[in-house]
């Protein structure tokens, strides 16, 4: 029942938007300074939009933002009204606070009972003409949007899927954003935590992994046990720790227990510190991540035509954590690693070379040799700073504001041009962008594609 409820929401928003436009929500990567306090403001509301309408028909000429449902209160009043004439763009960046609300459905904290579906936050935005409402769109998380429509994805393979991921994805804080965190510019690549991202609807995370030795007790280092050897291991950025490895692990285990339709992806892709000629290292971390989720780990299969086997066959089999791992020496030594994953990285600065990177990949002559070896593959969409800048150039744009360069022409691009040659796509600070349901609409439609094949 919920797969056809979601199957008519994004058939609707697919008719909507081939009829009269469409808005969409996003949320901010940028951050505003608080006068005389420590504290910023960031996480700010953006709305987007596409007026791409028939000739025949006039398209809308105002959007109003609310923070409830318009449909089921007449007599609710907007919190911003645009005026889309102002605005050619398609995009405004609001000073509403989204903030880090709690999550809808029962999915704010694990053990709980959870509701399956999509789930409306409390911002929506709608289109208008003439004051007469056309179509509006909420701020959402989709948690169990794989087996919601499990009947229209069930014979793809996952290396033919678009799979929603994010970029260094265990590089986020905790707590709120302060002016040190936030001149800490080239350290955080998202703002929330990995169960968040994964309740929102990503499915592909990018690890890498740094080694450092155990704590001092009483002038010696602690015992080599289970716990002191989970925690040697943490989530780094290049050569900085972030969080521990431990609460990414955790963030997992807890989702693919609640969520148990749902495939994950885990990709421990580079190992920056304390990992070089030393394989007992790699050894101890692939018996703690089997130790951590031995029964639900998938093995490596090719499937068929080399994509990887089907979402059909991975629900058989009980296992719907996809474990890659960087390193070739060890994914020999243990038969449920996946192999390297490959990862489409264009080191570019500049938001309209990374798109002609990405084009030429996608689209032209310049398509990147991917593992054999392994079915998936990522198309890494964000920009990359110089060394240069990171050491002598603090007050350059960092990671936020690359970010916000790239992600709101995202989404466009995907939707129109580049969906359909697509297996993952991993973004920095992800709700900057639409990709979750953009990659669950590219499904739909590469689902009704294999249907004409298989008939």
């Amino acid at each position: 029942m919920i797969g056809k409820i979601l199957l008519v929401i994004l058939t609707a928003d697919v008719a909507r938007s081939t009829q009269c436009g469409k808005v969409w929500l996003t949320v901010s990567s940028l951050w505003r300074p608080i006068a005389a306090s420590d504290k910023v403001i960031d996480a700010e509301l953006e709305v987007n939009w596409d007026l791409d309408c028939p000739t025949n028909i006039e398209p809308p000429d105002n959007i109003k933002v609310f923070n409830a449902d318009p449909i089921h209160n007449k007599s609710l009043q907007p919190e911003l009204i645009l005026t889309l004439a102002e605005h050619p763009e398609g995009y405004y960046r609001t000073n509403i606070e989204v903030g880090r609300p709690s999550l809808p459905g029962g999915w704010d904290a694990t053990g709980g009972a959870t509701l399956p579906g999509p789930h409306c936050l409390k911002h929506y935005a709608a289109l208008y003409k003439n004051n007469i409402f056309l179509t509006s769109s909420c701020l959402q998380i989709w948690p169990t949007w794989m087996y919601d429509l499990r009947r229209q994805l069930g014979r793809l393979p996952i290396g033919s899927l678009m799979i929603p991921g994010t970029h260094n994805s265990g590089c986020y804080k905790h707590e709120d954003l302060t002016r040190k965190d936030a001149f800490q510019k080239y350290l955080l690549t998202q703002d929330r935590d990995v169960w968040t991202q994964l309740v929102h609807g990503i499915r592909y995370l990018d690890i890498r992994v740094g080694h450092y030795p155990p704590p001092m007790h009483n002038g010696s280092h602690s015992t080599d046990d289970a716990n002191h050897t989970s925690g040697r291991f943490w989530v780094n950025h290049d050569v900085i720790r972030i969080n521990p490895l431990a609460t990414i692990i955790r963030d997992v285990r807890n989702f693919l227990d609640v969520a148990r339709g749902e495939v994950v992806i885990l990709d421990f892709h580079r190992f920056p510190v304390g990992f070089e000629s030393r394989p007992s290292r790699h050894r101890r971390l692939a018996i703690m991540l089997y130790r951590e989720f031995g029964g639900l780990i998938l093995k490596p299969s090719r499937g068929v035509d080399g994509l990887g086997p089907t979402l059909n066959e991975i629900w058989n089999s009980g296992r719907r954590l996809i474990i890659c791992y960087g390193d070739k020496h060890t994914v020999n030594e243990f038969d449920w690693l996946w192999p390297p994953l490959t990862q489409v990285w264009g080191n570019q600065q500049t938001a309209q070379s990374l798109f002609e990177y990405l084009n030429s990949v996608l689209m032209g002559s310049e398509r990147k040799p991917r593992n054999t070896l392994n079915p998936l593959w990522a198309i890494m969409a964000e920009l990359t700073p110089r060394p240069f800048d990171i050491i002598f150039n603090p007050n350059g744009a960092g990671l936020r504001q690359m970010a916000d360069a790239v992600n709101r022409n995202l989404s466009s691009l995907f939707q129109n041009e580049w969906w359909k040659q697509t297996n993952i796509v991993a973004t920095d600070f992800f709700l900057g962008n639409n990709l979750i349901q953009v990659s669950i609409q590219s499904n739909i439609k590469k689902s009704n594609i294999a249907q004409w094949s298989f008939s």
